[in-house]
């Protein structure tokens, strides 16, 4: 597989994915919801169940980068699984309650443009119904984007720490990094790694062309790397100074990292004064 070209489109596959997920099931639901209506001989017109179902799904869809940046955010903080799975129910409650004034917004603007006033109904009610649907399509959400990091990260290689000694212990600092594909292990050098960043529950390795996910937190790998040859430049990013050919100063004020292969990355404001003093 062409790994460059899904790195960068992936984000266009992902869109494109859940946008067919959500749209399918607004058709199927309108059309149930229609069927229901037309079978218990009560009139409605079709555009307002397709305004529900459709309205529901998009707020869902624009709802599922929040996910993504907690679990991302939540990932840096802690390993713990119990833990996460507590931060993940309460905010689960976050992504209902705002699913939900997403969706009525939208219904009562497409309302307003039928001349008619939409009534969600009584709120300390349809949130809590409303939770009961939304906490099952949380756990579903959740669930399609680990799934997804597993495979990916078993077809385009997964890499690990190699345990050393007798005892089996992975070093505190490693060398080289073990690196499992479908039918295929091969050994990676740390110091080839040229800049690391973080997605999710796996740290992404760029080697050349290459991305190697290591499932480790920032802070974890930020602390077995050398110091001396490579920096955080970044909440989300640490560079290997060896690959860093120039500190671009942009109109703005901020600064980028450019790398020998053109790759440009940001440098943010926090890390600016420790980069140059170890540069320097």
């Amino acid at each position: 597989m062409n790994w460059s070209h899904f790195d960068k489109y992936e984000r266009v596959y992902q869109i494109s994915f859940w946008l067919f997920i959500g749209l399918l099931q607004a058709s199927i639901g309108s059309a149930t919801i229609i069927a229901d209506y037309q079978r218990l001989e009560i009139e409605i017109a079709n555009w307002q169940p397709i305004s529900w179902e459709l309205s529901s799904q998009l707020v869902g869809i624009s709802l599922i980068w929040l996910i993504v940046w907690f679990d991302k955010r939540l990932s840096q903080t802690t390993n713990k699984l119990h833990l996460r799975l507590i931060a993940h129910a309460v905010f689960s409650i976050v992504f209902s309650i705002s699913h939900v004034v997403g969706m009525v917004v939208l219904r009562k603007v497409a309302y307003s443009f039928a001349g008619m006033e939409y009534d969600f109904g009584d709120w300390s009610k349809e949130l809590i119904y409303e939770y009961t649907k939304d906490g099952y399509t949380y756990v579903w959400i959740i669930a399609v984007i680990y799934s997804y990091r597993f495979i990916v990260s078993r077809v385009r290689g997964e890499a690990k720490a190699i345990a050393t000694g007798e005892d089996q212990q992975v070093p505190e600092k490693p060398e080289r990094l073990l690196v499992k594909k479908i039918g295929k292990e091969f050994i990676i050098r740390i110091e080839d790694i040229e800049w690391v960043e973080a997605a999710g529950n796996y740290m992404n390795l760029h080697i050349d062309s290459h991305v190697y996910p290591l499932r480790e937190t920032m802070a974890n790998l930020e602390s077995k790397l050398d110091a001396n040859k490579f920096a955080r430049i970044h909440r989300s990013t640490i560079v290997n100074l060896d690959h860093i050919k120039e500190i671009q100063l942009l109109d703005s004020g901020d600064y980028e990292v450019i790398l020998n292969n053109q790759k440009v990355l940001k440098l943010s404001r926090r890390y600016r004064e420790k980069l140059k003093g170890v540069l320097l």
